[in-house]
């Protein structure tokens, strides 16, 4: 009996050292939505807004037929963790 108990410790322990190792290893894609201010209006269509980190983002915003304002709240996304698909999604 004390010989099956074992074997079942020894399987749960080398089951939790694979789970272990595949969480560290694997990159966690999800989506992140967070507010910000429109700091300037660029040339290009695109508005200046800073990140969560305090860097300055040029982003192009996704609403439809909407104009922002200089100090106007927005919401910005970014999607499956991709900075490069970094966009303002809503108005605050």
């Amino acid at each position: 009996m004390d010989n099956i108990l074992n074997k079942d410790i020894e399987a749960v322990k080398i089951l939790v050292k694979e789970i272990t190792s595949l969480i560290k290893t694997h990159e966690h894609k999800y989506d992140r939505t967070f507010s910000s201010v429109v700091k300037t209006i660029n040339k290009d269509s695109t508005y200046t807004v800073m990140d969560n980190g305090g860097v300055e983002r040029k982003l192009k915003c996704s609403i439809p037929n909407v104009v922002l304002k200089i100090g106007q709240y927005v919401w910005v996304k970014v999607p499956c963790g991709r900075l490069e698909d970094m966009h303002i999604c809503g108005v605050k």
